[in-house]
């Protein structure tokens, strides 16, 4: 196991009195960013799922792309946003649910998002492509030491 704390030099930092603070809490920075990549996703599959925006993504997004049953399609993004979200927050069943993300985001960004451009105020890709990069570091990442997959001694 790599100890996080370990790295943190005092002398090198720029404020020095900061290192008993940075070597508490480095070793919940992994896992506080994967549970904010899992709460940044759970709104927009809490929607899909239970408010309508299946029906909104089908109608527009999934249909320009010209993706046969797009209702279907629609309802696998829901899918993958609410539950995968929630088990990327949890920790369990991380790599998969990462995975099925990065999936995700590759055709939103490279489909959908790519036709506007790179920035993001002219509603192009740089902000999923971010959350696609996020998400691929936390396919190689795993659950990390506070999850349920290493609570349960096994990672998918």
């Amino acid at each position: 196991m790599i100890d996080e704390t370990a790295d943190i030099d005092a002398n090198k930092l720029f404020i020095p009195a900061l290192a008993p603070l940075y070597r508490a809490l480095a070793p919940y920075s992994y896992a506080f960013i994967r549970i904010l990549m899992g709460l940044v996703f759970l709104p927009s599959g809490i929607d899909k799922m239970f408010m309508g925006g299946y029906a909104r993504i089908a109608e527009g997004n999934i249909k320009m792309l010209g993706l046969a049953y797009p209702y279907a399609w629609a309802w696998a993004v829901a899918a993958v946003e609410f539950f995968g979200a929630i088990l990327i927050i949890l920790g369990l069943f991380t790599r998969g649910a990462a995975f099925a993300m990065v999936v995700m985001l590759t055709v939103i960004t490279f489909g959908v998002q790519a036709r506007a451009g790179y920035l993001w105020a002219s509603r192009g890709f740089e902000v999923g492509l971010l959350l696609e990069l996020m998400f691929i570091a936390i396919c190689f990442g795993g659950g990390g030491r506070f999850s349920l997959d290493r609570k349960i001694g096994r990672e998918f």
